[in-house]
C-alpha cells in the first residue's frame, strides 16, 4: 500500500481523466462533432450517457425502459419512454457512443502489465490478441446485419476486437455483420511492427504470414489440422530430427506421440509461405492422439516449442474480454428494430468494459494490490454508480469518491492466486504486473 499523499494524488490524476474523457464539457463536444446533438433538450448528453452506463454496468437490462428508468432516478425527472426513445433512434447516436468509447480509450488505458526485466518479452512493442464474438439481433435487422446462419439467426452481429495485453484492453474494436469473412476485419501487418499477434485459426492465412514477415511482425495464430504443406524439417522439442516425416506433406496422423516442431512450405509460386509450425501433442477424446497447430516466425533457437505455446495461451485474455462483455455489460440482443438503437448500445456496451477496466487498473496502482478485472467487472456496480452520479451532479467530489472506489475494489477484487499466474497462468511466459507510479 502507498502513502496517504501519493494515494491521493493518484486518484486526482485519475478524476482529472475521467473529466477530461466523461466530464460534461467533453461530452456535450462529441454529441455535436458527432451530430446526435443539434440543440439542448430535456434529455441533456451526459444525462443519457450516465443512464446507459450505469444500467448496462451496473445491472441486468433486458428493456429499453430499464435505461429510462435509470435515467429518471439520476435526474430527478420524470421522462417517458417515446421521447427518450426517439433520442436513441438518431442515426448519429451509434457514433456518438462509438466516438465516446475512442476518447476513452485514448485518455483513460495505461500499461498493466510488462515485460519482466531483461525477459525475452522485451524484444516487442506490445503483444496483441485479436478475435471475434457474435451474437443475434432482431430478425428485422437481417439486411443492416445479415448473419451466417441465416435460419437460425438471420441477423448477428460480430464484434471484432484487438486487445493489448500489456494495457490489458482492447486498442480496437469494429463492428461488422456476422457473414462478413473474419480474416479482412483483422489488424493490418504493417500497423504491428514489433508487436507479437496471437490469433485463433479463423485467421490463418498464408498471405498475412508473408505480409507480417515483411512488416517486421510476429504471431503465433493455430492453425487447421486440414492443411498439408511440405514438411522441411522436422524435430521433436528435443531437438532430434524426424526425417520419416521431412519431404512429405504434413499429416498428423502420421505425426509421433509427441510434439513436433516443424520447418515448413505451404503452397506454390508467389505466395509460397515458408515458416514454422509447432504441433502440440495432446491426449483427446477416448485416448486418441491429437494436435495443436501453431504457426509462427518466431526463430527457434530464441523461443522453444513449449514457449510457443504458453505464449499462445495469453490469447485466452480475449475470451475473458468477451466473457466479461457478455456476463457484466449486458453485451446482447435488445428488444429494439432500430438498427442505430441496436448499434449504439452495443457500443455502450463496449465502453461499460473499457470503463471498468481503467478503473480496476487505476485501483491496482493506488492501492499496489494485484487486481482481477474479472472480480471487478462483478462488484463495479457498487462503485461506478457513484462515480457516474459525481460526474453528472457533482464533479467537485469526483476524487473523494475515485479514492473509495479504488480502496473498495482493492479490498474485493484481488487476484485469487497471484502465485499461479507466475508458475502457470498469465504471468508464466514472461510477465509482471505494474502496481506501482
Amino acid at each position: 500500500m502507498q502513502g496517504k499523499g501519493a494515494t491521493s494524488d493518484h486518484a486526482a490524476s485519475i478524476a482529472k481523466k475521467l473529466r477530461a474523457t466523461l466530464g460534461e464539457t467533453e461530452v456535450l463536444r462529441i454529441a455535436r462533432h458527432s451530430r446526435w446533438l443539434r440543440r439542448l433538450r430535456d434529455i441533456n448528453p451526459l444525462a443519457l450517457v450516465v443512464a446507459c452506463l450505469s444500467t448496462l454496468g451496473a445491472s441486468k437490462a433486458l428493456w429499453i425502459a430499464d435505461i429510462v428508468r435509470t435515467f429518471n432516478a439520476f435526474t430527478g425527472r420524470s421522462v417517458r419512454y417515446k421521447p427518450f426513445h426517439n433520442q436513441l433512434r438518431k442515426a448519429a447516436f451509434p457514433e456518438f457512443m462509438r466516438s465516446l468509447l475512442e476518447r476513452t480509450l485514448e485518455t483513460m488505458t495505461r500499461p498493466a502489465l510488462a515485460p519482466s526485466l531483461g525477459g525475452k518479452l522485451g524484444r516487442f512493442r506490445d503483444i496483441r490478441l485479436h478475435d471475434g464474438s457474435s451474437f443475434a439481433l432482431k430478425d428485422a435487422l437481417r439486411r443492416e446485419w445479415p448473419g451466417r446462419f441465416t435460419k437460425v439467426s438471420p441477423a448477428a452481429v460480430e464484434v471484432h476486437v484487438t486487445m493489448s495485453v500489456f494495457e490489458d484492453n482492447p486498442i480496437q474494436i469494429t463492428l461488422a455483420p456476422d457473414k462478413e469473412a473474419e480474416r479482412a476485419l483483422g489488424p493490418r501487418a504493417e500497423d504491428l511492427r514489433d508487436c507479437l499477434l496471437l490469433e485463433d485459426r479463423g485467421y490463418e492465412h498464408r498471405r498475412f504470414f508473408l505480409e507480417m514477415q515483411a512488416a517486421g511482425g510476429f504471431f503465433v495464430v493455430r492453425g487447421h489440422k486440414t492443411i498439408r504443406p511440405l514438411v522441411v524439417e522436422a524435430r521433436d522439442l528435443r531437438g532430434r530430427r524426424l526425417r520419416h516425416v521431412e519431404g512429405k506433406p504434413l499429416c498428423w496422423e502420421g505425426l509421433p506421440a509427441c510434439s513436433v516442431d516443424v520447418e515448413i512450405e505451404w503452397a506454390t509460386g508467389a505466395e509460397t509461405y515458408r515458416g514454422r509450425l509447432v504441433a502440440l501433442y495432446k491426449r483427446g477424446p477416448r485416448n486418441q492422439k491429437t494436435f495443436v497447430y501453431l504457426h509462427t516466425n518466431l526463430r527457434r533457437s530464441e523461443f522453444t516449442g513449449v514457449e510457443v505455446g504458453n505464449l499462445y495461451r495469453l490469447r485466452w485474455q480475449i475470451e475473458l474480454l468477451f466473457k466479461e462483455c457478455k456476463s457484466h455489460a449486458n453485451l446482447h440482443r435488445f428488444d429494439t428494430e432500430k438498427s442505430a438503437i441496436a448499434e449504439g448500445l452495443i457500443w455502450a456496451s463496449l465502453l461499460v468494459v473499457v470503463l471498468k477496466r481503467a478503473l480496476t487498473h487505476a485501483a491496482q496502482l493506488v492501492t499496489g494490490i494485484e487486481l482481477s478485472t474479472q472480480r471487478a467487472a462483478s462488484c463495479a456496480k457498487h462503485v461506478i454508480d457513484n462515480i457516474l452520479r459525481c460526474l453528472l451532479l457533482s464533479a467537485s467530489q469526483l476524487t473523494t469518491v475515485i479514492h473509495q472506489a479504488c480502496t473498495y475494489l482493492g479490498e474485493n477484487s484481488r487476484r485469487a492466486h497471484p502465485k499461479r499466474d507466475r508458475q502457470k497462468g498469465r504471468l508464466s511466459c514472461g510477465l509482471v504486473v505494474l502496481v506501482g507510479p
